[in-house]
């Protein structure tokens, strides 16, 4: 077994446990406070995604794409990390073991969902690769819900795009 490996064993032990303590009645850290928290951890590396993959596509040079998308995610980081800080009673511990857990579940969750709508390869690897992020992001989503303390937020709530409180049937309700 190489360090490597020993490595990736103990951070996935590390995101066990954060996950533990992050879930369910009995929390002892606050993975993610509500809603709008998940949705900006989400922001992070979907941000840098999209702004690079735009600035490419509209023919700028990837690598300015990829250090513009690295200021934004940079920002967006520092801001869930004041937040995490401040929602975990301003212990560092506590923040770092939240932020190891909820950082790493946001970045595979939209590494996969970007796999799910655009697989690159021949149309077996596609399918295969489309199959992979469908199983990852079935079995991945109910443990991030299970990890939002306030089930509540103000823009990124899925249980008010349910009850249709977001878009279109809130503007016709409005008008």
């Amino acid at each position: 077994m190489s360090s490597f490996d020993i490595g990736l064993a103990a951070f996935f032990l590390i995101v066990i446990v954060g996950v533990v303590k992050g879930a369910g009645e009995n929390r002892s850290i606050v993975v993610f406070r509500d809603y709008d928290d998940l949705g900006l951890t989400f922001l992070i590396p979907a941000s840098f995604a999209l702004i690079y993959i735009l600035f490419a596509k509209m023919g700028g040079n990837p690598q300015v794409g990829a250090v513009l998308g690295g200021v934004v995610a940079a920002a967006l980081l520092f801001r869930l990390s004041v937040n995490t800080f401040t929602d975990n009673g301003r212990n560092i511990f506590k923040t770092l073991l939240a932020l190891t857990v909820k950082i790493p579940l946001a970045v595979i969750w939209i590494f996969n969902l970007l796999q799910l709508l655009n697989p690159s390869g021949t149309g077996r690897q596609r399918r295969q690769a489309r199959g992979q992020a469908l199983i990852i992001l079935t079995l991945l989503t109910p443990i991030l819900g299970m990890l939002v303390a306030n089930k509540s937020g103000s823009f990124f709530n899925p249980a008010s795009w349910l009850k249709g409180r977001r878009g279109v049937s809130s503007i016709r309700n409005s008008l």
